[in-house]
């Protein structure tokens, strides 16, 4: 493996390992949000939202990583 295949390996890996911490918790959190303390019962209503909310997430959180590759900080 060359410095560019490795530092895309690596910069993979952070992206999913932190994808992992943040958005498992996260989405625990938007069920029992809309679920338990909203109400809701549409499933194709809860799955939107939270697929909206973890795709916002989740663009700021590759966008974050990948900056700070760029300028050498990882």
């Amino acid at each position: 493996m060359n410095n560019t295949e490795k530092a895309a390996f690596r910069e993979s890996v952070i992206v999913v390992m932190m994808g992992l911490i943040i958005n498992f918790p996260l989405q625990t959190f938007l069920l029992w949000l809309t679920i338990n303390s909203w109400s809701w019962t549409n499933t194709l209503a809860i799955s939107i939202f939270t697929q909206a909310i973890l795709t916002v997430v989740a663009l700021i959180r590759v966008y974050s990583i990948r900056m700070r590759f760029l300028r050498g900080k990882f």
